[in-house]
């Protein structure tokens, strides 16, 4: 045989071989690949609309009745001193969900569009998509965001559920759109969030090759406060307990605060119509009403296949004024509006029944849960991850939960103190030590200088012009 043939047979051999060993590399990484996205755990994603601390575990109004909610919170951490990113559903979830703050995206309220923004993020449901998970989501997770259907974004996108029987309007007669409560004639199952649950139940129940992500946004309690009449009758309406507050609230609260108070609007109105404790009650009902739908699924994941490998995390998009401080809603930057229930539970990770202080903020549900997951975290997300703190509980935390509504408008809040810094330059501090309603702006003390420069370390020195303005 030739001397160039013999080389020639010999090249190819290799190649040969070397394709071989590649071919045999790449099964093997495949199945290796394929093993550990089987030993993920599954993750239940659940998401509240417009709830606040009125539930058992943050005991935010005495008359709240929430097993469910408690019992799930209680199979993990409860964060007791958690709060969102902004308090207005767009800039929360948008936050939430890109690991992204309002300054840096421009999303700061619920008319700055998100789409622009959050179409091209590397978004918790994108990044679960394209690293195995069977990726699933219902009801409401984004805020009107348009691509929430596309193919890269989600395995399976159902939306929103409708509710049957909720075509009324104005039965509190203060002709104020959907700030409206009241029973309506419809059955339980009629509801959109029941509905909710049954198809999230049902995904529980499927046999899937993939780690599975669901994500179940619940809409209630949002306004309007339409539920069927059992949950009404559930807190009779003589004895139903206001909220606390006092007289003169917003005497030492700045211009800048009582804008965004609008006391003689929503406040004034339900003044007028005699509708306070009409409107508790509303709210007190519509909570159990979610709260039923929570102990359903609940069930539902405990009698799944997927009941052992799951972690669970909930989380409120932010809290809920009812007159404190003469504000309705959340849009404001105060504790009852940025207050939120919040909790994880991890299997073989997290303790059940353990309740923290440390202030996080929902800049935190992103790394962490790829930590929990094995998950890389991407460079984009800087929010600090809580797996130190379900390691050790008692580990210290330093970072202060911040909350933004509107450019240049700030809250920070520590274990101890929440500093407020608008846009003009107005200030409040509260020290929730002794005033934990915050009835006592101390932001002029001389004393908390040094206070309030710590925590304004944390706001932006640049921000990011309103998606609406571009």
């Amino acid at each position: 045989m030739a001397t160039s043939t013999r080389i020639k047979l010999c090249l190819q051999r290799t190649l040969l071989a070397g394709a071989i060993t590649l071919c045999i590399g790449s099964i093997l990484d495949a199945q290796s690949n394929a093993k550990v996205s089987q030993e993920r755990p599954n993750v239940l994603f659940i998401a509240v609309d417009d709830l606040n601390d009125w539930t058992g575990h943050l005991s935010g109004h005495p008359q709240a009745r929430t097993p469910n909610i408690d019992r799930l919170v209680a199979r993990g951490v409860t964060f007791t001193n958690a709060h969102c990113a902004a308090p207005a559903c767009n800039p929360s979830r948008a936050a939430l969900m890109s690991g992204l703050r309002p300054w840096e995206t421009g999303i700061y309220t619920n008319e700055d569009p998100a789409q622009g923004v959050l179409r091209n993020a590397l978004t918790i449901n994108r990044h679960f998509l394209a690293n195995g998970y069977k990726v699933k989501g219902g009801g409401k997770i984004y805020h009107n965001f348009a691509a929430e259907g596309r193919d890269d974004t989600w395995s399976e996108w159902v939306g929103l559920f409708p509710t049957v029987g909720g075509n009324v309007h104005n039965l509190n007669g203060l002709d104020k759109s959907h700030f409206d409560w009241g029973a309506i004639p419809a059955k339980t199952s009629d509801m959109g969030d029941h509905k909710l649950t049954d198809w999230a139940i049902e995904q529980l129940q499927q046999p899937c090759d993939q780690p599975l992500f669901l994500a179940v946004g619940y809409v209630k309690p949002h306004l309007p406060w339409y539920v069927p009449q059992e949950f009404y009758d559930r807190f009779p309406l003589d004895s139903i307990q206001l909220p606390v507050t006092t007289q003169n609230d917003l005497s030492d609260v700045p211009p800048a605060g009582r804008a965004m108070a609008k006391p003689d609007g929503d406040h004034a109105a339900v003044l007028q119509g005699d509708q306070w404790k009409q409107a508790v009650q509303g709210y007190l009902a519509t909570i159990s009403f979610l709260d039923d739908e929570v102990g359903r699924l609940l069930e539902g994941l405990e009698n799944s296949p997927k009941a052992q490998n799951t972690i669970v995390v909930w989380w409120t998009d932010h809290g809920w004024h009812l007159g404190e401080k003469e504000h309705w809603r959340k849009f404001a930057l105060w504790e009852k509006a940025t207050r939120t229930s919040f909790a994880i539970a991890a299997p073989g990770v997290t303790t059940a029944g353990t309740r923290l202080d440390a202030a996080v903020d929902y800049t935190n549900i992103y790394p962490t849960l790829c930590d929990l997951t094995g998950l890389p975290i991407p460079e984009h997300v800087h929010g600090p991850s809580l797996m130190p703190l379900f390691k050790d509980p008692t580990e210290a935390w330093d970072h202060v939960a911040i909350c933004t509504h509107g450019r240049g408008n700030h809250a920070a809040r520590d274990a101890r103190y929440r500093y407020i810094h608008y846009a003009n330059g107005d200030e409040e501090l509260y020290d929730h030590n002794g005033d934990p309603h915050e009835w006592n702006n101390i932001a002029s003390r001389a004393e908390m200088a040094e206070v309030k420069l710590r925590l304004s370390k944390s706001f932006p020195s640049n921000e990011a012009p309103p998606t609406l303005a571009n």
